[in-house]
């Protein structure tokens, strides 16, 4: 995939309240790229008040409007490209988008999924993980492909919450990771960092840029707890989750 000019057009796919997209605008909007576009698959979606707000425009496209998916699918596409995008991210998108979509955009429709690709993927992911008991979560923005949350990773971050029951509580410690690496996506795509190649489609970023690791949040590198006298930490348990 070339590099693109600055400021890429990108459109944003949202279902709920827009914490993603406000990370989006606050952040790469009007810098590394431009949203051109926010589409909702619900009409009373908190999003799209926050699209107002910036002056975005911004289209609601829900599936019970048109005769299935696959026109929803088509409308929506046709909207984004009139509208110039080159990208498309989904900021909490509760829809499937079919093959069709994804032609029209190959290569070029990011998600980010609150669990650590591939354990538990599709919806519920939390939940999933809360039910098998991990003790470490994560995020993942990755490419989408047919299947469900089974595309190329971008990026990943984890944190570990041994004493998490609820999914809220899971989710709120999560949502920072969401906000710094969905943008960080954004910006490696921008500036051309991303190769999808046929030899090694599993690892699409091509050149980590010096100093990728700045968009970390602060105060997310939990320390796992102490051992016990006379037992030596090893070199996983003397760092922070997801340092090294």
């Amino acid at each position: 995939m070339p590099g693109v000019a600055e400021q890429l057009p990108i459109a944003v796919l949202v279902s709920g309240a827009g914490t993603n997209l406000q990370a989006l605008l606050d952040t790469v909007h009007g810098r590394e790229a431009r949203i051109v576009a926010v589409a909702s698959s619900a009409a009373d979606a908190p999003a799209l008040a926050r699209a107002g707000e910036r002056d975005v425009p911004a289209a609601v496209f829900a599936r019970g409007d048109y005769a299935d998916r696959a026109a929803r699918d088509d409308a929506l596409a046709d909207w984004l490209i009139e509208r110039g995008a080159r990208l498309v991210v989904l900021a909490g998108y509760m829809e499937l988008l079919g093959p069709a979509f994804l032609a029209r955009f190959s290569g070029a429709v990011i998600n980010v999924h609150p669990s650590l690709l591939p354990a538990f993927p599709g919806i519920g992911a939390v939940a999933q993980a809360l039910a098998y008991g991990v003790h470490v979560f994560g995020v993942t923005v990755h490419f989408v492909d047919d299947g469900v949350d089974t595309g190329p990773v971008i990026l990943q971050r984890a944190v570990e919450l041994p004493d998490a029951h609820e999914e809220r509580e899971v989710l709120e410690a999560l949502r920072p990771l969401e906000h710094a690496l969905l943008p960080q996506a954004v910006r490696l795509f921008a500036r051309g960092a991303l190769r999808l190649d046929p030899a090694d489609p599993r690892h699409p970023l091509a050149a980590r840029p010096a100093g990728a690791v700045a968009d970390w949040p602060a105060g997310l590198r939990v320390a796992r707890p102490a051992r016990g006298r006379g037992e030596a930490n090893g070199p996983d348990e003397a760092r922070g989750v997801g340092e090294g």
